[in-house]
């Protein structure tokens, strides 16, 4: 029995040492404790308020004296063919996110300079079945807000 308690808190002494954190985790500096966030896509917006709040980040609604501020000044899906049918029939998609941003603290200050989070979904499309293949480009979309918060958040964690 003690052997095994060894053995685990090797093991998780070797994980936490080699900086392995779980998925959506990101130590984001001390000066970024209270947050405003400008988006022109709210789906974006909700799912970086979700990586800040479990961050123990407040969300502000409008930018304070002691608040860093994300601006998203773009918002751009595109869709394209990555493969066609024997008739010239799209079948599959690539979709694309592009995400710009900037990240500034209360005096104006440029945290993050101006960049752009990218994320990417490739998909099976078949023209017989478009409703569903509707749905599942949607939720394709909700994953790729999800991935771009994320590269917002762990590009945040590098602020010094």
């Amino acid at each position: 029995m003690k052997r095994i308690a060894l053995i685990f808190l090797l093991m998780a002494s070797l994980v936490s040492g080699c900086g392995f954190h779980l998925r959506g985790t990101v130590i984001l500096p001390d000066s970024i404790r209270t947050v405003s966030i400008k988006s022109p896509d709210v789906k974006l917006r909700d799912a970086l308020v979700n990586g800040l709040e479990s961050n123990n980040v407040i969300i502000v609604n409008s930018p304070t004296s002691d608040s860093a501020q994300i601006n998203i000044s773009n918002v751009d899906f595109a869709r394209e063919v990555r493969t066609i049918d024997e008739r010239g029939k799209s079948t599959g998609y690539v979709l694309i996110l592009r995400a710009s941003y900037t990240v500034v603290d209360s005096a104006g200050k440029e945290l993050v300079k101006p960049s752009v989070a990218t994320a990417r979904r490739d998909y099976n499309f078949n023209q017989d079945q478009l409703l569903s293949a509707t749905r599942e480009e949607e939720l394709y979309r909700d994953e790729m807000r999800e991935d771009a918060a994320q590269s917002i958040l762990r590009k945040m964690s590098r602020i010094k």
